[in-house]
């Protein structure tokens, strides 16, 4: 059987794109057979489409409600003159700051997705002789990252409810976020933070996707994707103590 079977970017006629769809959300439920159809005939355009409208939509409820009100308080919290006050002032009046937001989603998200696909396909392919083209690697980042949606259907709201962007969802309920504490209470907070039920299932999606496109055991695929995750939450906490304002990738 040859490894090229088909692709279908998720737009290929009405029909396609419909399909398509069904998968994204079905693979939040039944992974495994989703990624089996995927392994026959390729797709990504469906859910790279939606996880963008998602984020963008996000931004449009939060931006002007939640994110610029905490910047304006981390703004005032760091004893800045009334000039430079002034010249923050039309990033904080929420126009600026939503465009950067929306293009930061459409542009950003394939992005990210290409790097997360680009790095499972270097380890899975050329690292462990995995059989799987790219295009099928990219399928599955793409169809892990649904995930993005009912965690923004739990986030939002939080978000809006305690008025500030850094809601946790996992570990990092254990440690308060304190950028005056020193390197190492940032270090353990950032990751604790990293350990998400949401980060967590993404690993999972792309763990079971890998073992179907790569023909890896179950067990080998959970160890290459915690493998990867691991090395990923250790290199952002690290970024993360060093620049408390950073945000996690996401």
């Amino acid at each position: 059987m040859s490894d090229v079977v088909g692709v279908d970017a998720g737009g290929a006629g009405t029909g396609g794109f419909v399909d398509s769809l069904g998968k994204a959300f079905r693979v939040l439920v039944a992974p495994t057979r989703v990624f089996a159809e995927l392994e026959r005939r390729p797709a990504w355009l469906a859910p790279i489409i939606i996880c963008i409208l998602v984020a963008v939509l996000s931004s449009i409820i939060l931006v002007p409600s939640v994110i610029l009100p905490h910047q304006r308080e981390l703004l005032e919290e760091r004893g800045l003159t009334e000039e430079q006050l002034e010249a923050a002032r039309p990033w904080l009046e929420g126009g600026r700051t939503l465009i950067i937001a929306t293009v930061t989603s459409v542009v950003g998200t394939p992005i990210v997705l290409l790097i997360v696909a680009g790095v499972f396909h270097l380890v899975c392919s050329l690292l462990l002789g995995g059989q799987a083209n790219f295009v099928r690697t990219f399928s599955v980042a793409a169809f892990s990252w649904m995930v993005s949606v009912p965690e923004s259907i739990v986030k939002v709201p939080l978000a809006l409810a305690s008025k500030t962007p850094e809601v946790q969802t996992g570990l990092g309920l254990l440690m308060a976020r304190d950028s005056s504490a020193g390197y190492a209470y940032r270090f353990v907070q950032s990751l604790l933070a990293h350990v998400d039920v949401f980060s967590v299932w993404k690993v999972v999606l792309l763990a079971l996707g890998v073992a179907v496109m790569f023909k890896f055991t179950r067990k080998k695929s959970y160890y290459v994707a915690g493998g990867i995750w691991v090395v990923y939450i250790l290199l952002a906490s690290a970024l993360g103590s060093v620049m408390p304002g950073a945000t996690m990738m996401r």
